[in-house]
């Protein structure tokens, strides 16, 4: 009995496989037309999508010269601490400010702001090839009158904010740190190749420019402040060792003022990239077939059992 039911499963399961399959094949059209019909939606909404072109660097971190600080900071760095000078015992420090200061609303702002990139960014539609100009949307920003002129719902306005082209900006952007490693890759995406690369070089520059600015004017008041240490104590041996601090943060200095790549050297430079990274449409175009053929199934399959449902009633 045991053999019996067995074979009587294993025929069911056949004749259902082989139901199915021909299910399948006397309804080929509603499979075709349903594949069919996705294919050309996406490929109507893919070939109107602009191409987005990516721009990368590949930077190196460089090494700070914490060697001699690193010395002094064993023996002095309660002192310093005190003192309130920063010896630079974390050789990465600021790197790490760097990778963190890039992706900050603040420094995005002031990118923004000091590249004049709130049109580009926020009333770009597209680029024009023939050109080298960007395809600027009419509902959003009228060229002619310098004036924004899209609908916005509370509490945004016509113009966009700070914080909307922040928010923008970093969809574009993309920061990759190698732990293992000393390389960093940063990018940015955009319609125009040229602009891409422009905006990932300026980026990196005013990143380096930066951080070099604050440590300078770190090394300016930890000076300052140890002159007047120096000048007030009557102990020679504090006085002596105000000395060997004022001087690491003289080199500090020094080092700040001369060396251009500060934090992040310029291995590989962004260039305008000749082929877009998206829309990917070939890969657009083979999802919704795919889709479109998942959908002919559950149709197919709906229609037959609402079909057996019916029969069984009559």
């Amino acid at each position: 009995m045991a053999l019996q039911s067995t074979s009587e499963y294993k025929t069911s399961d056949e004749l259902s496989l082989y139901g199915l399959f021909s299910l399948f094949i006397k309804n080929w059209l509603i499979l075709v037309i349903s594949g069919l019909g996705f294919v050309v939606l996406a490929l109507i909404w893919a070939i109107n999508q602009p191409n987005v072109y990516k721009a990368e660097t590949l930077l190196m971190t460089v090494e700070e010269e914490s060697s001699a600080l690193s010395g002094l900071s064993g023996s002095l760095g309660g002192l310093a601490s005190m003192a309130g000078v920063n010896l630079g015992d974390d050789g990465n420090s600021n790197t790490k400010l760097a990778l963190e200061l890039v992706k900050s609303r603040q420094f995005i702002s002031d990118f923004i702001q000091s590249q004049d990139l709130l049109v580009p960014i926020m009333a770009a539609k597209g680029w024009d090839m023939s050109t080298d100009s960007l395809i600027i949307s009419e509902d959003i920003y009228d060229v002619a009158n310098n004036n924004w002129v899209r609908k916005a719902k509370a509490p945004r306005q016509s113009k966009p904010s700070a914080q909307e082209a922040y928010e923008k900006f970093v969809t574009m952007l993309n920061v990759e740190h190698q732990s293992k490693t000393k390389f960093v890759r940063i990018s940015v995406e955009f319609y125009s190749p040229s602009l891409a690369a422009k905006w990932t070089r300026d980026l990196v520059e005013m990143l380096n420019k930066h951080i070099r600015n604050m440590d300078k004017k770190e090394a300016e008041k930890s000076i300052a402040y140890l002159k007047e240490l120096t000048q007030s104590s009557n102990v020679v041996e504090l006085r002596r060792v105000f000395s060997g601090l004022m001087e690491e943060q003289i080199k500090s200095q020094m080092i700040a003022e001369v060396r251009q790549d500060y934090v992040f050297k310029v291995i590989d430079p962004a260039v305008a990239p000749e082929q877009k990274s998206k829309p990917q449409r070939a890969i657009i175009i083979i999802i919704a077939g795919f889709l479109g053929g998942v959908l002919g199934l559950i149709i197919i399959l709906f229609r037959s059992g609402k079909q057996s449902h019916l029969a069984k009633m009559q």
